[in-house]
C-alpha cells in the first residue's frame, strides 16, 4: 500500500495510508480556491505553500492581520500586486557571481522596489486603523533610490536611456553626427551619379551604409560590395569615400556597446547589493498578498476567524465545505450547512445515515475546518471554536489495491493500525465506514473495539457507520454520541442535514425502490428483516420525527419572542417619542409665557416717569425674573425626570427602609439611589461637593447632593453607546450653587446657544458674580454675532467686550453682569 506520509516539526502531522490527509481531506482544492484570489505569482505560492501547523502565536497573529485586510476591503480600497513581475528567475541569477541583469530583468527588479514602495506609502495614514499591516509594510525596505537610478538607465522598452551616463550620451551624439556625414557623403555620391528613380537611396547592409548600383555599371562606383539584389541586377556598393566613415561609425559601436555593458553590470551590482532585502521585500509582499487572497476568500464564502480552545473542545456554527460549495455553486445550487459541537467528555461522535446522505462530506468538512484552521486560513462557518491537533489522522475512501495484494478491508485494517499507533488525546480522527468490508458482525465488534480505544485515548474522534450494533454501542456508552444525517422519509431523498443526539437509518431498501428495483424485490426484502431490526429502524424514525416537531415548536417559539421584542421596541420607540414631543411643547410655553411676561414688565416700568427710580426697578425686576424662570425652569425639568424615571421598573427597594443620609464617600457612579421627591431609584453619576449628577431613564439631570437620601441597590452597569446616543440631557441647578461662570457654546446654533446662556446669566445673577465668559470659537462669525445681539439687550448685562488676546481674544465673549 505504500507508506505512512507524515510532516513533522512545526508543521501538524498529517498521516493516512497511501494518500496524505491533505489530499483526502482536498486541502489542496482549498487553497487553489484561495489562489485564484491572490494577485501575484509569489502570493500565489505563499498560499500555496500553507501547512497546518501548532505554533498558537503565529496563528494568533496572522489572524489578526487577516482580520485587519477584510476591514480594509470593507472600507472599499483595495492593495494589489497585479504589476509586479515574478521576482524568483532574477533574484537566483542575482546569487551566481559576476552575472548581469538583463535590461528586461532590471526592469523587473524596478517592479518589486516601486511596488514595495506602494505597499509603505498606502499604509502611511492607516496606522492607528490598520496597525500590524501597517507595521509589515513599514518594514519593507526603501529602495527609492535603487528603483530611480534603473528607471533612468533603462527604459520602458528595454534600451538604455542616453541618460543612463554622461560617456554613454556624449557616444550617441557621435553616433548621430556619424551617420550624418555618411548620409552627406552617399546623398552627394548619388547626385553625382545622376542616380534614376528608384537607385536614389541609402540603406544597410552588414551594419554598413550602401547605396544601390546596378550591376552593368558597377564600375562606375569604386567601392565594396556588400551583397546584390534578388534578381542580382542590382548590387549594394559602399563608396571609399565612405568606408573610413562606416569605421568610425562602426568603433562608435562597439563604445557604446561596452558602455551599456558597464551600466548594466554597474546596475546589477547594486541590485546584487540589496538582494538580502529585496528578498525579504519578495516574501512580505507574497505573505501580504496571500494575506488580502485569505481576507477575499473570507467575504467571498462568509467565513469567519477561528477561536483556539484550550481544551478539546470542538465546536462548529454553520460549517461548509468550500470545496463542495465552490463545485455546487457553479451548477447553481448551495451546501447546506452542518453544525456541531463535542469536547469535554464527549470525545467520540458516531454518524450514521443513509448512503449519499453526506456522512462522507460531514467528515471532510470537520477535517478541513480543522486544517484550515491551523494553517491560518479562516473557516467557512459562522462560528468555529477549535483545539489545536498535534495530528490529523484520516481513513476515508477505497484504498484497496489490486498490485499490493491488498482488499478494501485490509487497506483499512493498516489504515486504523497506524492511527492507533500515533493517536494521542490531542489527534483529530476521521473514519469513514468504520468496520466494513468484512463479516458484518466481526466488523460491527471490530469497530466498537477500536472506537472504545480512541475513546480511552480521549482523542476527538468522527466515524461513519451502517452497523446497528455500533449506533447501539455509542446510545449506551459515555462520552460517545450518535448522530444522524436526516433522510426525508416522504420524499425519498437525503436533506444533508446532521442530527447530534440521534442515530441514523441506513434506508437502504427506500433508496432502492426509489432507483426503480421492483415492487416484488422490494416487498421481499421487507419479509426478510428481521423483528429488532424493523422495531429499531421504527424506533429511529419515531426519534427523528420527535426532533422535528420540537425544532418546529422551538423555531416557533423564537419567532414569537422576537416578534414579541419587536412590539416592545417599537411600543417603547412610540412612548420616548411622545414624552419628547409633550417636554418640547412644555418648553415651548414656558418660553412665550417667560417672553409675555418680560414685556408686561418692560411696558409697566417704562410707564414710571422718575428715571432712577426706572433704571432700579429694571435691575430688580430682571434679577426677579432671572430667578423666577431658573426656579420654574428647575422646577419642570425636576417634573419631567421624576416623570421619566417612574416609568423605569421598580427595583422592589422600599425607600422607607433606606433614609439614612449618604455621606459623599457612599457615592460610586453607578449605584442606584433614591432622591427627594421622586418615587423611583435613579442612578447616581457623579458629584462635586455641592450637586449629584443623576440619571433617570433617557434623561440626565442634577440635584442638590443633600437631596440623595439612599442607596437602592447595587451598582448598575454603565448605559452602551447606543443608549447614551439616544439621551436628553437636562440640566437643572439650585438656588445659590452654579457650576462655573463660563460656558462653551461651539458646535450650537445661535438659538441654542442663546438659550443656555440665558440660563447662565440667570444663575450669575443668583450668585452675585460680576461677569460671565461665553466661549464660541471663531468660525463664521455668525455665532459670536448672534450672541453679541442677544447680550446687548439682555436686562442683566451692563456690557460686554472680547476677552484679552493671550485669554482667547475675538473667540470669547465676556459679560459684564448689572450690579
Amino acid at each position: 500500500m505504500g507508506s505512512i506520509e507524515a510532516q513533522s516539526g512545526r508543521g501538524l502531522c498529517l498521516i493516512s495510508m497511501s494518500r496524505p490527509a491533505e489530499e483526502l481531506l482536498e486541502f489542496d482544492g482549498l487553497k487553489e480556491i484561495i489562489s485564484r484570489s491572490a494577485t501575484c505569482a509569489p502570493g500565489r505560492r505563499a498560499t500555496q505553500a500553507l501547512v497546518p501547523h501548532e505554533d498558537l502565536a503565529a496563528l494568533e497573529g496572522e489572524f489578526l492581520l487577516i482580520r485587519e485586510a477584510i476591514e480594509y476591503l470593507r472600507a472599499g480600497s483595495e492593495l494589489g500586486f497585479g504589476s509586479l513581475t515574478d521576482p524568483q528567475k532574477w533574484l537566483a541569477r542575482l546569487v551566481v557571481p559576476g552575472s548581469v541583469l538583463r535590461p528586461s530583468e532590471l526592469l523587473d527588479s524596478a517592479s518589486l522596489v516601486e511596488t514595495a514602495g506602494g505597499v509603505r506609502s498606502a499604509f502611511t495614514d492607516g496606522r492607528e486603523k490598520f496597525p500590524r499591516l501597517a507595521e509589515r509594510a513599514a518594514a519593507l525596505g526603501d529602495f527609492r533610490s535603487l528603483g530611480s537610478a534603473i528607471r533612468r538607465a533603462v527604459l520602458p522598452n528595454g534600451e538604455t536611456s542616453d541618460d543612463a551616463s554622461p560617456q554613454l550620451k556624449r557616444i550617441r551624439a557621435n553616433i548621430a553626427e556619424a551617420r550624418d556625414k555618411i548620409q552627406r557623403s552617399l546623398e552627394a555620391t548619388l547626385r553625382a551619379r545622376g542616380a534614376p528613380a528608384g537607385e536614389d537611396y541609402i540603406t544597410l547592409r552588414n551594419d554598413r551604409f550602401v547605396i544601390p548600383v546596378r550591376a552593368s555599371e558597377q564600375r562606375s562606383v569604386p567601392g565594396v560590395v556588400h551583397g546584390t539584389s534578388g534578381t542580382g541586377q542590382t548590387v549594394f556598393v559602399e563608396p571609399l569615400d565612405a568606408i573610413d566613415l562606416n569605421n568610425r561609425l562602426v568603433q562608435l559601436g562597439d563604445q557604446e556597446a561596452a558602455e551599456i555593458a558597464r551600466i548594466l553590470e554597474e546596475l546589477t551590482e547594486r541590485v546584487r547589493s540589496d538582494r538580502v532585502r529585496l528578498e525579504q521585500a519578495a516574501e512580505e509582499i507574497a505573505h501580504l498578498d496571500s494575506v488580502f487572497a485569505r481576507a477575499r476568500f473570507a467575504r467571498q464564502y462568509d467565513c469567519t476567524v477561528p477561536e483556539f480552545a484550550p481544551g478539546n473542545r470542538l465546536c462548529l456554527e454553520a460549517a461548509r465545505n468550500p470545496v463542495l460549495e465552490a463545485a455546487l455553486g457553479a451548477q447553481g445550487r448551495t451546501v447546506v450547512p452542518l453544525r456541531l459541537s463535542m469536547g469535554g467528555e464527549e470525545t467520540v461522535l458516531v454518524i450514521s445515515g443513509p448512503n449519499t446522505g453526506g456522512k462522507t462530506v460531514a467528515l471532510k468538512t470537520v477535517g478541513l475546518a480543522a486544517l484550515s484552521a491551523q494553517s491560518a486560513i479562516p473557516v467557512a462557518a459562522e462560528r468555529a471554536e477549535i483545539p489545536l491537533f498535534d495530528r490529523v489522522l484520516a481513513d476515508i475512501g477505497d484504498e484497496q489495491s489490486i498490485t499490493a495484494d491488498l482488499s478494501t478491508f485490509s487497506a483499512h485494517v493498516r489504515n486504523l493500525k497506524s492511527m492507533l499507533e500515533r493517536a494521542t488525546a490531542r489527534s483529530l480522527i476521521l473514519v469513514d465506514e468504520i468496520g466494513t468490508g468484512t463479516a458484518p458482525e466481526e466488523g460491527a465488534a471490530l469497530a466498537v473495539a477500536l472506537l472504545e480505544e480512541f475513546r480511552a485515548r480521549r482523542a476527538l474522534t468522527l466515524a461513519t457507520t451502517h452497523h446497528d450494533r455500533i449506533k447501539a454501542y455509542a446510545s449506551t456508552t459515555p462520552g460517545i454520541v450518535n448522530a444522524a444525517m436526516e433522510f426525508d422519509q416522504e420524499n425519498l431523498r437525503p436533506t444533508y442535514r446532521l442530527l447530534v443526539g440521534v442515530p441514523g437509518t441506513s434506508s437502504g431498501i427506500e433508496i432502492a425502490r426509489r432507483l426503480g428495483l421492483p415492487s416484488q424485490v422490494i416487498d421481499r426484502a421487507y419479509a426478510c428483516l428481521s423483528p429488532e431490526s424493523r422495531e429499531a429502524r421504527d424506533l429511529i424514525a419515531y426519534l427523528h420525527r420527535s426532533r422535528n416537531e420540537i425544532e418546529a415548536l422551538g423555531r416557533q417559539a423564537r419567532e414569537e419572542l422576537r416578534q414579541l421584542e419587536a412590539e416592545r421596541e417599537k411600543l417603547r420607540t412610540e412612548w420616548v417619542e411622545r414624552q419628547k414631543k409633550r417636554i418640547a411643547d412644555l418648553e415651548h410655553n414656558f418660553r412665550e409665557n417667560q417672553k409675555h411676561l418680560e414685556a408686561e414688565v418692560a411696558r409697566l416700568t417704562l410707564e414710571i416717569k422718575d428715571r432712577a427710580l426706572r433704571a432700579q426697578l429694571e435691575k430688580r425686576a430682571g434679577r426677579r425674573m432671572g430667578r423666577i424662570g431658573s426656579e420654574a425652569r428647575a422646577e419642570a425639568d425636576r417634573a419631567v425626570v421624576e416623570t421619566l424615571a417612574a416609568s423605569q421598573p421598580d427595583l422592589g427597594v422600599s425607600a422607607e427602609t433606606a433614609r439614612t443620609p449618604l455621606a459623599p464617600a457612599e457615592l460610586s457612579p453607578g449605584l442606584r439611589v433614591y432622591v427627594k421627591a421622586f418615587r423611583q431609584p435613579v442612578i447616581f453619576r457623579r458629584h462635586d461637593g455641592r450637586t449629584a449628577e443623576v440619571e433617570a431613564g433617557p434623561l440626565r439631570m442634577k440635584v442638590p447632593l443633600a437631596d440623595v437620601i439612599a442607596i437602592a441597590g447595587q451598582a448598575a452597569e454603565p448605559q452602551g453607546a447606543a443608549s447614551r446616543a439616544r439621551t436628553t440631557t437636562v440640566h437643572t441647578e439650585p438656588d445659590g450653587r452654579p457650576e462655573a461662570d463660563e460656558i462653551n457654546v461651539i458646535g450650537c446654533t445661535v438659538e441654542q446657544a442663546t438659550e443656555r446662556v440665558d440660563k447662565l446669566l440667570d444663575e450669575a445673577a443668583l450668585s452675585s458674580k460680576p461677569r460671565v465668559r461665553i466661549i464660541h470659537g471663531h468660525g463664521t462669525g455668525a455665532l459670536r454675532r448672534g450672541l453679541a445681539e442677544f447680550l446687548s439687550t439682555h436686562p442683566l448685562v451692563e456690557s460686554i467686550h472680547h476677552e484679552a488676546e493671550d485669554r482667547g481674544g475675538t473667540a470669547i465673549t465676556v459679560a459684564e453682569l448689572k450690579p
